[in-house]
């Protein structure tokens, strides 16, 4: 029997954007966390679909969306309503920015205001405000090689940022070495790449090679924990609102590089009570309070810094570092957490982190659907696979 518009309007379309182009329901399997947010969402009860950019008919106000059947245990496609709330873990580029742009205009909430940071313009944002610009690194957007050259020399030990990229795919480390030598160190999906070269020109056919054309920040390296090896130490913390709207810290990962890599991606994940007295193992239990305590205090203060800019978020993932005199600094905030850090820390007790973008979609879900619209939405919603 179909469900009536009332029930139906309960248990909202939370649609999530995969990426640009269509795949097979096959290809899904690509991406083994979205199981995770299927199984959250046996007590979120929403109606949830996977598709991309291809997926859409803006003209019909269709999409042809995944979805996990239950019954039968297997992924299956099928036409829907378009969404009442997009959930974005994929896609990049002008397409998405447009289709987002249409959805918007069509009244379609969004988890997230925005899908990406502008990490140069995060930065200028974030050094207004009071309380969080104490924890920001020296930072410079620069236009050209000749600024990116001297604010090296300037800074010496320094990171090179595309201000936009994810994953740490666009993140270079410049060491100033005596004389006119410098070390570069980069990642490309988890291989190491380390070299030095003997010149400032050498240098810059390097850094151009990397980065191409694209716009750049330049930062002063953090002098950050490390342990055994010189492996690097600096956290991942996935902030969220729950159902209420409430802003809720899910978790805080202790993230630990490889022997000589620039960045903590592609490594070991730890849960950050378990592991800071170990990185701080001469501060008493007390003193480790106090740093928590700091830890949770600024987080919110970056969560709602971002916000003053952009708008209210359903989830931010802030990375941080705290350095060998304990401050805390901001690296970086991340509009669409791969949530990699906090499944390896924290197993099946991550399954927060999948359920709270599901039940903060309900909250905002619009309740004014036309009856056409609901008519449709009952139909779909009463196969019992959904």
């Amino acid at each position: 029997m179909e469900r009536s518009s009332s029930s139906s309007l309960k248990r909202p379309i939370v649609g999530v954007i995969l990426g640009n182009k269509r795949f097979s329901t096959n290809g899904i399997h690509r991406y083994p966390r979205l199981k995770r947010l299927v199984e959250a969402n046996k007590e979120a009860n929403t109606t949830l679909i996977f598709f991309t950019c291809d997926d859409v008919e803006l003209s019909r106000r269709k999409v042809s969306g995944i979805y996990f059947n239950e019954s039968s245990n297997i992924w299956e496609r099928d036409r829907f309503p378009l969404p009442d709330v997009i959930y974005v873990r994929g896609g990049r580029g002008k397409e998405i920015r447009d289709l987002l742009e249409q959805f918007e205009r069509l009244g379609v909430k969004k988890i997230n205001p925005i899908h990406a940071f502008n990490k140069g313009e995060l930065y200028e944002q974030l050094n207004h405000d009071d309380k969080v610009r104490p924890f920001l690194p020296q930072t410079k957007n620069v236009e050209n090689m000749e600024e990116i050259k001297r604010t090296v020399q300037k800074l010496g030990t320094v990171y090179v940022k595309a201000r936009r990229g994810r994953k740490g795919t666009k993140v270079m480390r410049i060491e100033k070495r005596p004389g006119d030598s410098y070390v570069y160190s980069y990642s490309v999906l988890g291989r190491l790449v380390r070299k030095k070269v003997n010149s400032m020109g050498n240098l810059e056919k390097a850094v151009k090679g990397f980065f191409g054309d694209r716009e750049v920040i330049v930062q002063k390296a953090i002098d950050l924990v490390t342990i055994s090896s010189n492996r690097l130490v600096d956290f991942r913390a996935e902030l969220q609102r729950d159902k209420q709207g409430n802003i809720d810290i899910v978790g805080i990962c202790v993230r630990i590089g490889r022997k000589n890599a620039p960045i903590t991606t592609h490594s070991e994940a730890f849960r950050y009570d378990d592991y800071l007295k170990k990185l701080f193992p001469g501060y008493s239990n007390q003193k480790i309070n106090v740093l928590k305590n700091k830890i949770k205090a600024f987080l919110i203060d970056v969560y709602t810094g971002v916000e003053k800019k952009y708008g209210k978020f359903g989830e931010i993932g802030i990375d941080f570092a705290v350095d060998k005199k304990g401050k805390l600094w901001l690296i970086e905030c991340n509009a669409q957490s791969a949530k990699v850090s906090i499944v390896k820390a924290y197993g099946t007790k991550a399954r927060k982190a999948f359920l709270n973008p599901l039940e903060y979609a309900k909250k905002i879900a619009n309740t004014s659907t036309n009856r056409s619209q609901s008519a449709n939405r009952s139909r779909l919603l009463s196969r019992s696979s959904l």
